[in-house]
């Protein structure tokens, strides 16, 4: 298994913990997620969870958010996931 594909599995392994609200499902779906969140889609999802794309310190920001997750911790620094949100949309 490579990296990226060990964060993927990560991401998919944290949605699969947020029940669905609008789908007969036992948890979020890809579709759900970015119908929900602007700035994410079902494609960039789906190529994160697979470890396929290069994703971006903003579309990681997001999918936490989406999966409303308050704090990430990267490289042993702590992020708030809604500072960035609001930081990010100043700009």
């Amino acid at each position: 298994m490579t990296e990226k594909e060990k964060i993927g599995n990560y991401l998919f392994k944290l949605r699969e913990k947020i029940p669905s609200k609008e789908y007969n499902k036992p948890h979020i779906s890809q579709q759900e997620l970015a119908d929900n969140h602007p700035g994410l889609t079902k494609f960039t999802i789906g190529s994160i969870e697979r470890g396929e794309g290069n994703t971006t310190l903003d579309k990681l920001i997001l999918f936490a958010q989406g999966l409303n997750l308050k704090k990430v911790n990267l490289f042993d620094m702590q992020i708030d996931v809604e500072k960035y949100i609001k930081e990010l949309k100043e700009k």
